[in-house]
């Protein structure tokens, strides 16, 4: 079986039933998650984050997505790194985005307009054709030059016919308590921190890449009540957005194929003319079930 079609069946067997240790949400890849999707292709634009610092990288990259759904709380984990700018007296305007969409119910838009809530970063974008989001998470994190590092998280609706809100979900300090977020709109306590210090995973370029053994990154949770209390299927999409250039980086989840750049402005992502699906799915399962671990996936599944 191909490494696409046992992804499939890790996201297929993701239930409800609770993980097997309480998941904090502090960065950190915990053994409740299962593996949804994995990245194939080297970073660009670049460059490779090399610093092992908890809150600073100089590049992006999005090695691999995990999920968890436990008392009706959708975990996710994203493992690498998101690169972020240390600024002066002026707000910080050459971090990377993590931009995550939700296609979790009927309706949403496929392409995101003018009418979207976020015009000046995601105007322009088109997903695969069997991906319609109807909510999405933005997630950045910026210093100042005394090293004091905030991470911000904002959350919009997408609602059929364009259209929809963008709140933001507050800030907070990876110093404080572990994904809490502080002074926004935040009525289901949406959950999001990150741990930067990855060094392994994909390098710069274009070419395939490597992205086992990263086991920190951006760690979302998600109360199902948010995104329309779904009951079937959750679709994914994720990226990594350079702010300034409104540029869409290579980063995607599900992967782009081995040898895809960036695709610089924005209005050129077009996943929908790209082989393969540049999004994941995990289901869940209201009825009580043995939870599986990856190893045990590979060898059912063998």
């Amino acid at each position: 079986m191909t490494l696409s079609r046992l992804l499939g069946a890790a996201a297929l067997l993701a239930a409800t039933a609770p993980v097997a240790r309480a998941i904090t949400v502090d960065g950190k890849l915990d053994p409740g998650y299962t593996l949804l999707s994995v990245q194939t292709t080297q970073t660009s634009p670049g460059p490779d984050a090399t610093s092992g610092a908890s809150d600073f990288a100089a590049g992006s990259e999005l090695d691999a997505a995990y999920g968890a759904v436990d008392q009706g709380v959708l975990y996710l984990f994203f493992a690498g790194n998101l690169r972020d700018a240390i600024c002066g007296g002026e707000a910080c305007t050459d971090a990377d985005i993590l931009e995550l969409f939700f296609d979790s119910q009927p309706g949403g838009q496929n392409q995101l307009t003018a009418s979207s809530p976020a015009p000046d970063r995601l105007a322009g974008i088109t997903f695969d054709t069997a991906f319609v989001p109807d909510e999405f998470i933005e997630f950045l994190l910026g210093g100042a030059l005394d090293l004091s590092f905030v991470r911000f998280a904002n959350f919009g609706t997408l609602p059929t016919g364009g259209g929809g809100t963008l709140v933001s979900l507050g800030s907070g300090s990876n110093t404080g308590a572990p994904g809490t977020l502080s002074g926004g709109t935040n009525p289901f306590g949406i959950q999001a921190t990150i741990d930067n210090s990855n060094t392994a995973g994909v390098t710069a370029g274009c070419a395939a890449g490597t992205s086992s053994g990263v086991t920190t990154g951006v760690e979302i949770a998600v109360p199902l009540a948010a995104i329309g209390a779904p009951t079937g299927c959750i679709k994914l999409s994720a990226f990594a957005l350079r702010f300034q250039f409104r540029e869409v980086s290579n980063q995607v989840l599900g992967p782009l194929p081995p040898g895809t750049c960036s695709f610089g402005d924005r209005a050129g992502a077009n996943f929908a003319d790209i082989p393969g699906d540049q999004f994941f799915t995990i289901c869940l399962d209201r009825t009580a079930a043995r939870r599986s671990t990856w190893g045990q996936l590979k060898s059912i599944y063998r």
